[in-house]
């Protein structure tokens, strides 16, 4: 049996998931942050949740650049955890430059695979 490493999995997969990195409690106070802040429209984004709407993107509209206005974001953005992880799967110190945060409520669509420039610009 050949032992793999993370970088060994990343390289061989493209991508690595590394279950445990936050506690469940550390999840729970982000979900219930990032819920109080779509129900608040408290994100900079254009779409404003609409909770009766019966599209699920509309009522869980995707979050974004909350680094620039949110100590909770830019913390986890920043967080260490993240920091090792990165170094240790692909050898480089990541550089931070942008922060999204999407729900998946039952029956919204995904995100499908992209590259995206068009946000990566100064703020004003």
């Amino acid at each position: 049996m050949i032992n793999l490493t993370n970088r060994d999995v990343f390289e061989q997969d493209g991508y690595f998931v590394a279950r445990g990195l936050f506690s469940p409690d550390e999840i729970a106070t982000f979900r219930d942050h990032f819920e109080t802040l779509r129900l608040r429209s408290l994100y900079d984004d254009n779409d404003i949740a609409d909770p009766v709407h019966n599209d699920p993107l509309k009522q869980y509209p995707r979050q974004m650049q909350m680094h620039r206005h949110d100590s909770l974001s830019l913390n986890f953005l920043c967080d260490p955890r993240i920091n090792r992880e990165i170094q240790e799967l692909t050898g480089l110190e990541p550089l931070a430059v942008q922060t999204m945060f999407y729900f998946k409520p039952a029956g919204a669509r995904g995100q499908a695979l992209h590259q995206d420039n068009f946000y990566l610009k100064a703020s004003p």
